[in-house]
């Protein structure tokens, strides 16, 4: 946005304030030191008038894309997740699945990476309950196994998973899916 176009949409913000349109007031951000009004949290977080930075709006703050993964190999998770994180992605771990159901309802993550084979409740079943939940329905799963049979993509499939991968796999190999399966590019962050 170049500084006249600022200009124009910080004056057009004071006129609406003036005319007393309240709701608009709530939703435009102010800033800090020159009190200008600002119809959106601007790209680079500066005011187009003063250059005073300006705080991030927690409400238009973008989450990252969260991936949780269910799965009882503990070390797979510490060192896969951590590849996932150096992505820009959110990692949430969970080494059972009834852990893995509860932060899946409370967190809603973007994708639920699940390995079949657990000790207590197994990835099918896991599968299916998070099914059953109205708020993962249409969330993405990718059951993963050591096991490479055809029955096991089968019931996977039946059960509502999205893909079954099979281990095992590299922390490259496991983005370049997760990126694809998402439909997207995948990007290194800074370290």
């Amino acid at each position: 946005m170049g500084y006249a176009s600022a200009q124009i949409t910080v004056a057009l913000g004071r006129r609406r304030a003036r005319q007393g349109d309240v709701s608009i007031m709530a939703q435009m951000p102010a800033c800090p030191y020159c009190g200008a009004i600002h119809p959106a949290i601007l790209a680079g977080g500066v005011c187009p008038v003063c250059g005073t930075p300006l705080a991030p709006d927690p409400m238009s703050t973008i989450r990252p894309t969260t991936i949780l993964w269910i799965d009882d190999d503990r070390l797979l998770l510490s060192v896969c997740g951590d590849a996932f994180e150096r992505f820009g992605f959110q990692a949430l771990v969970a080494s059972d699945g009834a852990t893995g159901i509860e932060l899946a309802k409370k967190e809603r993550p973007d994708l639920i990476l699940l390995d079949v084979v657990m000790f207590g409740m197994d990835g099918f079943e896991v599968c299916q309950r998070l099914r059953a939940e109205p708020t993962l329905a249409e969330t993405p799963i990718a059951l993963l196994t050591v096991l490479d049979d055809a029955g096991i993509r089968d019931r996977g499939r039946e059960l509502g998973a999205t893909s079954v991968w099979s281990k095992p796999f590299g922390p490259d190999d496991l983005i370049m899916r997760v990126t694809k399966l998402l439909g997207q590019t995948p990007r290194r962050t800074a370290l």
